[in-house]
C-alpha cells in the first residue's frame, strides 16, 4: 500500500526561502497560465503584473546557490565526492524531467500520426530530444524552447551543479572574489543585449550564463549570512519586498530593476533564515516547498491538456468560465504534485542515487 507521509521541510534552518520557494512555484504556474486567464481582456492589470512573474526563475537561482553552499562547501574535495555529489542531483532532478519529457513526444507522436490536432515543429524538434535527456538543452544547443518547456530551467541549474568545484575555488578566495564575480556577471549580462532583450529573458539561448548571478549571489548570501542577520525586521522585510516586485510588474517597471528587486527578496529571505527558527506565515508554508519542483514540472501538461484541450478547445470557455478552470487547476496540481513526489520521484531518486554504488 502507498504510503502517505505528511510533508515537511527538510531542515528548519531554511524555512523562509522554502516559503520563498513555494510561493514562487505558484507563480509561475499562474504566469504560464496566463495565456487563458485574461481572454476577455477584462483582467488587464493583473495581466500586466503576471507577464514579470517569469523573473521568479532567478529567485530559485539564488536560492539554489545559497543551498549548495550551505551543504556543500568544503565537501567536493575528492573525485569520487564530486562524482557522488553530480549522481545525486541527476537522482533528483532527473526521473520527472525525463518522464514529463516522455509525455511530450507521446503528444507529439499522437500529432505526427494525425490521432490529434498538435503539430508544432519547433517546440517538438527531435534533434533537441537528446540534448533534453543530458540536461544541455539550455546550453545553446537547441533552437526554440522545447518539449517540456519549463525544463530549460533544470538544465541551467545542472551546467552550475557541473561547475560547483570551480565556483567553490572562487569563494573560497573570500568574500570579494564571489562579490566580484556576481556582480561582474550581472553587469555584463545586463550590458549584452540581444535584438533588445534583456538576458533575463534568456531561456533555450543559453540560460545557463542567466543563472550565473543569482547562484553567486546565492553563495555570497551564504558567506555573508552572519551579516544579512543584522538586517531588522527581515521576514517583514522579505513579504514587502515581494509586495514591492508586484506593484513594479504592475506599474511597468524594467527587467533590470525588477531582477534587482527578485534577487533582494531572496537576500532578505536569507537574513530571516539566519535570524533563526521563527514562527508566522513561513513556518506555515515551509513544507509545501517539497512540491515546488513538482508544481514547475507538471504544470505545462496540465497547460496543454487540461486548459488547451479541454477548457478552450473542447468546451470553449472564457471570461470568468476559463478564470475558475484555471484556478481548479493551480489547485488541483497540488494533489498531483503529492502523488508525484511520494509515489514516483523519491522511490526513482532512491534508486538512481544508489546506482552504481558497491
Amino acid at each position: 500500500m502507498l504510503k502517505l507521509p505528511p510533508l515537511k521541510p527538510d531542515s528548519d534552518q531554511m524555512l523562509h526561502l522554502d516559503a520563498l520557494r513555494i510561493v514562487g512555484a505558484v507563480m509561475i504556474v499562474v504566469f504560464h497560465f496566463n495565456r487563458f486567464i485574461n481572454l476577455d481582456g477584462r483582467w488587464q492589470a493583473a495581466d500586466d503584473t503576471i507577464k514579470s512573474f517569469s523573473l521568479i526563475v532567478d529567485l530559485f537561482f539564488l536560492i539554489s546557490g545559497y543551498v549548495m553552499a550551505a551543504i556543500y562547501t568544503g565537501k567536493l574535495t575528492t573525485l569520487a565526492k564530486y562524482g557522488d555529489f553530480l549522481r545525486k542531483r541527476v537522482a533528483r532532478l532527473g526521473p520527472l524531467h525525463w518522464a514529463t519529457l516522455g509525455v511530450f513526444v507521446v503528444i507529439a507522436a499522437l500529432g505526427w500520426a494525425g490521432v490529434i490536432s498538435e503539430r508544432d515543429p519547433s517546440r517538438y524538434d527531435v534533434a533537441c530530444i537528446v540534448p533534453n535527456l543530458v540536461f544541455v538543452h539550455a546550453w545553446g544547443t537547441c533552437k526554440a524552447q522545447t518539449w517540456n518547456f519549463v525544463s530549460w530551467a533544470i538544465s541551467a541549474e545542472m551546467g552550475l551543479y557541473i561547475a560547483l568545484p570551480l565556483l567553490f575555488w572562487i569563494t573560497a578566495r573570500g568574500r570579494w572574489a564571489t562579490a566580484a564575480v556576481a556582480v561582474g556577471s550581472l553587469a555584463l549580462l545586463v550590458w549584452i543585449t540581444r535584438d533588445g532583450e534583456s538576458f533575463s529573458q534568456w531561456t533555450y539561448d543559453f540560460g545557463v550564463a542567466r543563472a550565473v548571478p543569482g547562484f553567486m549571489l546565492g553563495m555570497l548570501a551564504w558567506q555573508a549570512r552572519d551579516t544579512l542577520a543584522r538586517l531588522p525586521f527581515a521576514r517583514i522585510v522579505m513579504w514587502a519586498l515581494l509586495g514591492v516586485f508586484m506593484a513594479a510588474s504592475w506599474a511597468g517597471a524594467s527587467r533590470t530593476v525588477l531582477l534587482l528587486v527578485i534577487y533582494a527578496v531572496g537576500l532578505a529571505g536569507v537574513a530571516a533564515d539566519a535570524q533563526g527558527v521563527q514562527g508566522g506565515v513561513s513556518r506555515r508554508l515551509a513544507p509545501w516547498a517539497q512540491l515546488s519542483f513538482s508544481l514547475y514540472l507538471l504544470h505545462p501538461i496540465a497547460l496543454k491538456i487540461a486548459l488547451n484541450w479541454v477548457g478552450f478547445s473542447a468546451w470553449r470557455l472564457d471570461g470568468d468560465a476559463m478564470r475558475l478552470w484555471c484556478l481548479f487547476w493551480v489547485v488541483a496540481l497540488f494533489p498531483i504534485a503529492y502523488l508525484s513526489l511520494v509515489a514516483f520521484e523519491r522511490p526513482a531518486r532512491d534508486r538512481l542515487a544508489k546506482w552504481g554504488k558497491r
